[in-house]
């Protein structure tokens, strides 16, 4: 007799992370012995650092090696960040309204838990990071998913006011954007900071790629714009991408105080702490040198220009030049036709016709769309390029 009925609903009516699944895909079959370019995860294919991996070595031989007290973090950790957000972005924030996670997607997450009640309504503008919704439904919330302009693929004021209801409670944001590398700018935020703070809305600003902009944008956090916004607002961030540092697994949140210390709870109950090697290597990357940073930033940008210009050879195929992150969201909707229907079957076409991963922009609430990561050696990009042009072309003679 099967157990299915057993499980909680919760998580029965949950999809497994799209990004995840792909990228899991890809793996299987290369362990089958196919050759697989993965353009499906979200991680730089630099290495981390070498002060920073140097420092985690420090920890350990130094024994450091114990549970982190207080559970929220290392407090040399958080008076770092302190000064970050201070120094980049503008923001103040006491170390106690700082709390180091097992990377940013488990802050915001907590911060769901923290705030989301059943019925609770959670505005989330698309396309959207594949976890936003799920998490706000495994606690019982609502999420309304508010399609933006491909132009920009940003939330406009007429639109978060269609939204807005008395059940909303929670507006989530993500710039620079997975998937679209959108970028809110100063006028846009500062517009809907004015709206956010006379409706009393909580916020969650993901700024997890503020460091790859390729171009004259500035990086704006929505929380130093507004008084009103910034005492409801929790700013997210993390190492992952900056310092090529995913599998270290720490990312942080700063906010107003009963906030971080309900979220503090959270963490308290669900991991214990952060790994403390990699909370100490943590404090390396934003007080060692950062010069890494600028190389990878330039790589990408010169990758994203390769990837865009090449997909945009492509009839029925159009490619917005993304102005951060690293990804590229092309629509292939005029693809679809009796060969491929939507983007899941032209995800798995590419992936057994060409072997490049890459994830459906279905995930993203953004049907029709293809999510590529360009965190790849420019040989392998060339080569995926290459790939993905010639199996579209095989369609498009179909």
């Amino acid at each position: 007799m099967s157990d299915t009925h057993r499980y909680a609903s919760r998580v029965r009516s949950m999809a497994p992370s799209a990004t995840v699944a792909t990228t899991a895909l890809a793996a299987d079959l290369v362990r089958q012995g196919r050759d697989v370019i993965p353009m499906s995860a979200g991680e730089p294919d630099f290495d981390t650092p070498d002060h920073i991996k140097q420092a985690g070595i420090r920890a350990i031989q130094d024994g450091q090696t114990k549970y982190t007290a207080p559970a929220s973090g290392l407090i040399e950790l958080k008076e770092a960040i302190a000064r970050k957000l201070d120094r980049e972005n503008g923001l103040h924030y006491d170390p106690s309204q700082i709390v180091i996670t097992c990377g940013a997607k488990q802050v915001i997450f907590a911060a769901i838990v923290a705030l989301v009640d059943p019925g609770d309504e959670v505005l989330l503008p698309a396309p959207l990071y594949v976890s936003y919704a799920d998490q706000v439904k495994l606690m019982g919330g609502v999420p309304v998913i508010i399609p933006t302009e491909p132009d920009a693929f940003c939330l406009s004021p007429d639109q978060f006011r269609s939204a807005l209801t008395p059940r909303s409670k929670l507006i989530i944001f993500n710039s620079p954007s997975n998937p679209t590398g959108g970028i809110y700018s100063r006028a846009q935020f500062q517009a809907l900071a004015e709206l956010i703070a006379e409706a009393g809305l909580f916020t969650i600003t993901d700024e997890i790629y503020e460091h790859f902009i390729y171009g004259d944008e500035e990086h704006v956090s929505l929380a130093a714009l507004h008084p009103g916004v910034a005492d409801r607002c929790l700013t997210v961030n993390g190492f992952s991408k900056t310092f090529a540092m995913t599998g270290w697994r720490v990312g942080y949140g700063a906010g107003p105080e009963e906030w971080m210390s309900h979220i503090a709870k959270v963490q308290s109950q669900e991991t214990t702490n952060t790994c403390t090697l990699s909370q100490h290597a943590a404090i390396a990357a934003l007080e060692g040198p950062q010069d890494s940073v600028g190389t990878m930033r330039a790589a990408f940008k010169l990758r994203r220009n390769a990837i865009a210009d090449g997909l945009n050879e492509l009839d029925r195929v159009t490619c917005p030049r993304p102005k951060g992150a690293f990804y590229v969201f092309p629509n292939v909707s005029g693809l679809f036709g009796n060969t491929i229907a939507d983007d899941v079957e032209f995800c798995r076409y590419l992936l057994e016709a060409a072997g490049v991963a890459a994830v459906p922009g279905t995930g993203f609430s953004a049907p029709g769309y293809v999510r590529f990561s360009y965190t790849l050696p420019d040989d392998r990009l060339s080569d995926a390029i290459d790939r993905i042009q010639t199996a579209v072309t095989a369609i498009q003679g179909s």
